[in-house]
């Protein structure tokens, strides 16, 4: 406490000074120390020509290979994961405490998604086509030719969210079902419009060339 400018107040206590040097404060970046385990390319930039040609690096754990996306702006905290299905191939079953929306590139497939595995509902996609994954719900990706690579970028919340929870034990193995998230019927390709030409849906199968209200 300061009695006056520059002044301070005797009675403040005072710690003795270390015997030793200091060292600095660091946290390690719980999201960074995942990119690393992915080892696949992080790459930080703001635009790209085309997301076909971005180069991949093998991802075992997506069905093929990807690159993890970093915007350079502290104000736009999400990642981005461009994914290339092989041929045939198929991502691990997977679930997590962070938001993904995908949006197709190039190819075809399937998503398989549940919160009972007994009760998966599967929809196809191709390119053009846009859906979320519900919040913590089970999710399986699927190529669905086997000579013709299946390419997606998920755009994702998984940075803000492991550097808030610091745990991916807990982000990946919550067991909680978020029931107002899914629904039997949340992937049949349909929506409701909303004043402010607003469209709700966890499924666009079009979403390139769809029809758009003036």
């Amino acid at each position: 406490m300061a009695t006056s400018a520059g002044t301070q107040d005797s009675r403040m206590l005072r710690a003795a000074e270390p015997a030793e040097p200091l060292g600095d404060f660091e946290v390690d970046d719980p999201y960074m120390a995942w990119v690393r385990e992915q080892g696949v390319p992080l790459i930080v930039e703001y635009a790209f020509e085309d997301l076909n040609e971005l180069e991949l690096s093998p991802w075992e754990p997506k069905g093929g290979s990807g690159a993890i996306i970093n915007i350079p702006n502290r104000l736009l905290p999400n990642d981005a994961h461009v994914v290339e299905i092989a041929p045939g191939g198929k991502s691990e079953p997977v679930h997590h405490m962070y938001e993904t929306q995908m949006y197709v590139l190039s190819g075809r497939g399937a998503t398989s998604i549940w919160v009972d595995e007994s009760r998966k509902q599967t929809f196809e996609w191709k390119a053009g086509s846009v859906f979320a994954i519900p919040l913590n719900a089970w999710y399986q990706l699927f190529n669905g030719s086997g000579a013709e690579p299946a390419r997606y970028i998920a755009v994702t919340s998984a940075p803000p969210i492991m550097r808030l929870y610091r745990d991916n034990h807990f982000i990946f193995n919550l067991p909680y079902v978020f029931s107002n998230r899914y629904a039997d019927d949340s992937y049949n390709g349909s929506g409701k419009l909303y004043n402010g030409r607003v469209w709700e849906s966890n499924f666009i199968p079009n979403a390139d060339n769809m029809p758009l209200y003036g």
